[in-house]
């Protein structure tokens, strides 16, 4: 292979989306990645790159921070690479000098700053201009976030939407004879966590099974409740086989406090699609017009306070009642899209 692409993550290497992106720019290109976290075992991403640069330490230690950056800096200014792909604003703040030195860069917006600080679209426009300005191409997950970027940004900008791999085989489901949500992926207070711990408080015949990363205190604390199963960091089709075989939904729910989260553009609506598996959804997010469009999903009466025991009680009732159609799922599949992203980084 003639090109070399420099995929910079900011994470161990087990997220799906890095894992996707990577597996295909491989078919295409040496790709030289650099993650980092505390356990190299997970990085799953190890099997598809020619390069693996992997800063190991606690992500949230500035002492890791600055060995990952300065490894990133490095390679940009002693290497030249077909392109670089590089995830959100914070990295492109960090590396914003050293990324002039390459050619291509390609910036992959998923969990935008300037949507967690509910500034979308032309607001801080000056500001956007100076730290979007190394980019060559920008990705976006959906059409709705791609109307959330200043009007400049619109050219370069295109979409690759956060769908999975196509489950091709049939995995039958194993119903428990009590309500079991899979709660999984980033794990925090205010994307699932609290919505968690109301419901085993209130239903004491629901069980949970949680895997993914923990993000917060209330989280970590979460899986040891005893009706909890945690399975920890696993890869991303083995989660969702586990959602195929036992789960009956899956928890997408996301505090409407900031534009980030009404905006979310979760990969667990597409999981459901693929794995027979409606979510529970709350209606602040503007995805969920998808979901109840579709009927692939229980749709609760709010983010805040309702009553959770006749919440539970329908969503039991329900359970066996949700159709996915099949050419629904052979649409939203990685396969389908994965063009886009060869696209942008011109291979």
């Amino acid at each position: 292979m003639s090109h070399r692409i420099l995929y910079l993550s900011l994470n161990d290497g087990s997220d799906m989306r890095i894992n996707k992106e990577v597996c295909t720019l491989s078919r295409k290109a040496e790709v030289v990645l650099v993650a980092l976290g505390p356990d190299p075992a997970l990085c799953y991403a190890k099997v598809h790159v020619h390069t693996l640069h992997f800063v190991r330490g606690e992500r949230s230690a500035w002492g890791t921070l600055v060995r990952y950056f300065a490894r990133c800096a490095y390679l940009l200014l002693t290497e030249r690479y077909h392109s670089v792909h590089i995830i959100n604003e914070p990295q492109l703040l960090a590396l914003w000098p050293f990324l002039w030195f390459q050619k291509r860069v390609v910036i992959d917006l998923f969990d935008s700053i300037f949507l967690r600080k509910n500034r979308p679209g032309n607001r801080w426009k000056l500001l956007k201009r100076l730290v979007y300005a190394p980019g060559s191409r920008v990705i976006v997950t959906d059409e709705n976030r791609l109307s959330l970027l200043p009007d400049f940004l619109l050219p370069t900008a295109m979409v690759l939407p956060n769908y999975p791999y196509h489950l091709k085989e049939d995995v039958p489901k194993m119903r428990a004879a009590t309500l079991t949500i899979m709660y999984y992926g980033w794990l925090g207070e205010l994307r699932g966590t609290a919505t968690v711990r109301k419901l085993l408080a209130a239903v004491p015949e629901m069980r949970v099974l949680m895997a993914g990363w923990l993000a917060d205190d209330s989280s970590r604390e979460l899986i040891h409740h005893p009706r909890v199963e945690w399975l920890g960091v696993m890869p991303h089709a083995e989660a969702l086989r586990v959602v195929a075989q036992r789960a009956d939904y899956i928890l997408c729910v996301y505090a409407p406090v900031n534009d980030n989260n009404i905006n979310a553009s979760p990969n667990k609506i597409y999981d459901a699609i693929q794995a027979k598996t409606p979510v529970i959804i709350n209606p602040e997010v503007k995805v969920a017009e998808f979901v109840r469009e579709n009927g692939i999903g229980y749709m609760l009466p709010r983010y805040e306070e309702f009553d959770y025991v006749h919440v539970a009680a329908k969503l039991y009732e329900m359970r066996d009642s949700f159709v996915f159609d099949q050419e629904l799922r052979e649409r939203h599949t990685w396969e389908q899209v994965e063009g886009v992203l060869l696209q942008a980084h011109c291979v």
